[in-house]
């Protein structure tokens, strides 16, 4: 009974990875597939416990099993199949060979149809060649062009667009499973030829390959999602996980702050600096914001060139949002400088400025099918957008509705200074300039709501 338990035991393994997989990227077209791949293989295998019991010496069952693994075998290798095709289309740049790629891929799918139609007429002969061990003069057998030649085209044209593929621009992440699944499909191929009691031996020496390859893209998926959690709040992701993207990112009329900044001095730094000076600017520049967000329960929505705009209150939901917001311009100044000052030093004259406004706005998601991008939509976006392009180096700029709401707030300190047109306001606007009255007092955070409540 030692051989059954191991079937049992890599067939059971390889269905949960299937699980796993869908479970844990269900959006993703390539894990969708690759959940389909591991769970034909797992069934598969499972299969094979009574094929290696003294039941499947019986000639009518010999029959039966044969044709069931006529129809789990080509699956295997169609799913698999299906899998590199989509794997393909996660290509950053455009492939010459792109279509002919996908014909070949089509191509072996087609060929392990042809494989298990055999075999589901002739399951005995298939059966019987499978379980005999591999002799040169299989060669001279029909049995070998009729079941192990097609199988092996079918496993030559997946394995030359694999090799197609490790070589062009397709997902990093998506890379890492890709050498799995060339590093373990010899253990696989070698299991349909080897001896009953080997072939669980030799899958799961394929599967174990296959899982580090699998961890590792899931390792990459989570370090892209830590990179993007630093722009994110942490109370919106714990709002994703309670009620769910869709319900996170519904459409919604809210009073909320906007925080704009963009630097002084950018274009002609630009101009004259080399590209990866630029670059190594805006990353630390980036970095700086994103974290000051963070800490203030904010959501970044754009960067766009130097310039940075954020939302106090939206997807997350503060009743103190001005207030949070003016504290959040305040230190993104201070960070900032931080950042900047290195670079004055080499006789540059780079600065921040800000601006903050308050208002109504819609906010939610917008886009096609093929992305979606959360917006928001108010004067008060565009309000902070022109207050930020209209301040000094390193002033924080605010409206009238910002001052009423923060009110006689100690920790602020609004100087007026005068009132102006600006462009796409039908009114003049007044402006105000901030300054911490004490700057060691932060500002309050009150517990974040949904905006269902609102």
């Amino acid at each position: 009974m030692v051989e059954p338990i191991a079937y049992l035991i890599v067939g059971l393994f390889g269905v949960g990875m299937g699980v796993a997989f869908l479970a844990a990227d269900p959006r993703s077209p390539t894990s969708r597939a690759l959940s389909a791949m591991w769970v034909a293989l797992g069934v598969a295998v499972l299969v094979n416990i009574p094929a290696s019991a003294s039941l499947a010496r019986d000639p009518s069952l010999v029959r039966v099993f044969g044709r069931i693994y006529s129809v789990l075998d080509p699956l295997v290798i169609i799913t698999t199949c299906e899998w590199i095709l989509r794997l393909g289309r996660t290509e950053v740049s455009r492939y010459p060979n792109r279509r002919r790629g996908e014909g070949v891929v089509r191509l072996a799918q087609g060929l392990a149809v042809v494989y298990g139609l055999a075999g589901l007429v002739e399951p005995e002969l298939r059966s019987g060649f499978f379980a005999t061990s591999w002799r040169t003069e299989f060669l001279t057998q029909p049995a070998w062009y009729l079941f192990a030649l097609p199988f092996v085209l079918a496993l030559a044209l997946a394995a030359w667009r694999v090799s197609q593929l490790l070589v062009a621009d397709i997902d990093p992440a998506e890379r890492l499973r890709l050498i799995g699944l060339a590093a373990a499909s010899p253990f696989w191929v070698a299991a349909t030829f080897l001896p009953l009691r080997w072939k669980p031996v030799s899958t799961a020496i394929g599967q174990l390959i296959f899982l580090v390859g699998a961890v590792q893209y899931h390792v990459q998926q989570g370090q892209r999602g830590q990179f993007l959690a630093r722009f994110l709040s942490p109370q919106l992701a714990a709002l994703v996980r309670d009620r769910g993207l869709p319900g996170a990112l519904q459409r919604s009329r809210v009073e909320l702050s906007v925080v704009a900044c963009d630097l002084r001095g950018f274009t002609a730094f630009a101009e004259s600096a080399a590209p990866e000076e630029v670059m190594k600017l805006l990353e630390d520049y980036y970095g700086r914001v994103g974290e000051v967000v963070t800490e203030f329960g904010g959501s970044i929505k754009d960067f766009a060139g130097d310039g940075v705009l954020a939302l106090v209150g939206a997807p997350v939901a503060y009743v103190d949002h001005a207030r949070r917001a003016v504290g959040m311009a305040l230190a993104i100044r201070e960070r900032a400088q931080t950042v900047l000052v290195t670079w004055n030093r080499l006789g540059l004259a780079l600065g921040v400025g800000v601006g903050v406004a308050s208002g109504f706005t819609t906010v939610g998601t917008i886009g096609g099918s093929g992305r979606l991008e959360y917006a928001a939509v108010g004067p008060a976006v565009n309000l902070a957008a022109r207050l930020a392009s209209r301040a000094e180096a390193d002033q924080v700029l605010v409206d009238q509705r910002i001052v009423g709401l923060v009110g006689g707030d100690a920790g602020f300190h609004f100087e007026p200074l005068e009132t102006t047109e600006l462009k796409g306001f039908a009114r003049p606007v007044t402006l105000f300039t901030v300054v911490p009255a004490d700057p060691s007092s932060p500002p309050t955070r009150d517990r974040p709501r949904p905006l269902a409540e609102h």
